[in-house]
């Protein structure tokens, strides 16, 4: 299976995540193939972005899809392991030696299959896919029990624009500017 690469930066960055304790490289790959989640209703609006997780296998198997990278593949699978319902923010960080990162903090359901799915998985990853675009895959390094998850991006624009699109933003406002003013009100 075929997708086509836009990355979020000119190369492609490997940090560790203490926090989190995962790894990864924040790249953002087209994905025409990413399964939504079937069955579920969301309760954000019409306009807001799909958000879900998928395990991810650096060796093919059984029921994963060969996801092309450009340092190697991914292999992921199917259904979702999280989606946006699991979610109850996401922000926009930097750290003390200006590290630009997104902040999950999920739900006390999602924090609980969050633990459970990592547990399960470590030196696996953790797909992150947006609009069927894969934003970020963190390498499971231990169990996720804290119900957060941080993964790096290469900028403050990148960290500000994805986390608006996992929150369901309407308008994330331009880089370098703030949002349009709103229009006067019209006097009767």
């Amino acid at each position: 299976m075929q997708l086509n690469l836009r990355t979020l930066a000119p190369a492609l960055v490997v940090v560790t995540l203490a926090l989190a304790g995962c790894k990864t490289a924040p790249t953002k790959t087209s994905d025409t193939t990413a399964p939504a989640a079937s069955g579920q209703q969301s309760t954000t609006p019409a306009t807001a972005a799909t958000v879900d997780f998928y395990l991810a296998h650096k060796q093919p198997g059984a029921g994963l899809r060969e996801i092309s990278l450009p340092d190697g593949k991914l292999y992921m699978q199917e259904v979702p392991v999280l989606t946006r319902a699991d979610l109850t923010d996401a922000a926009a960080l930097v750290d003390r030696q200006g590290q630009n990162f997104v902040g999950l903090r999920f739900s006390e359901a999602g924090a609980r299959k969050l633990n459970d799915i990592s547990s399960k998985n470590v030196g696996n990853m953790l797909a992150l896919v947006i609009d069927r675009e894969l934003v970020a895959a963190p390498l499971i390094g231990e169990p996720l029990n804290r119900g957060v998850l941080a993964f790096g991006v290469p900028s403050a624009q990148a960290a500000s624009e994805i986390a608006a699109k996992i929150r369901g933003d309407a308008a994330v406002p331009p880089a370098g500017g703030a949002a349009p003013a709103p229009a006067p009100a019209a006097k009767p």
